[in-house]
């Protein structure tokens, strides 16, 4: 299991600022436009078998990103099995891919999160279900 941290931080010009990873984020509360976050694969409730690669594809699109990240989690524990995270400054448009073999010997659910955030704290996120059969 591979796990990345990344401390964030930005200047960006705006009305308020708060302590984001070793620098100073600074944030537009002026920006109400939530990141629109689509996943394209997997396909909610979409069966792979054990040994298969998992390849997340999307985009998401806004009117300035921040950062985002990607999250594979097993529904049965609640584990952790890949977390990438990304800092995509001004970035209107982003697509992402991220794959992940997975392995197991008893059926399981897995859910897999996308999330992004602006520079105004808005938050678009969108989850699919997929099944790993052994």
């Amino acid at each position: 299991m591979a796990t990345a941290i990344i401390a964030w931080s930005c200047t960006k010009s705006s009305s308020d600022q708060y302590s984001g990873g070793d620098g100073m984020h600074v944030s537009n509360f002026s920006d109400t436009t939530t990141p629109v976050v689509e996943i394209y694969t997997p396909t909610e409730n979409q069966v792979f078998s054990s040994g298969d690669t998992i390849k997340i594809d999307g985009k998401v699109t806004d009117n300035g990103l921040y950062r985002g990240s990607i999250r594979i989690t097993n529904d049965a524990n609640g584990a952790v099995v890949k977390e990438q995270l990304y800092e995509i400054h001004g970035y209107q448009l982003y697509n992402f891919h991220l794959e992940q073999r997975v392995i197991v010997n008893v059926s399981s659910n897995y859910t897999i999160t996308v999330q992004y955030e602006d520079h105004g704290l808005n938050n678009g996120v969108k989850s699919v279900k997929v099944v790993i059969n052994p």
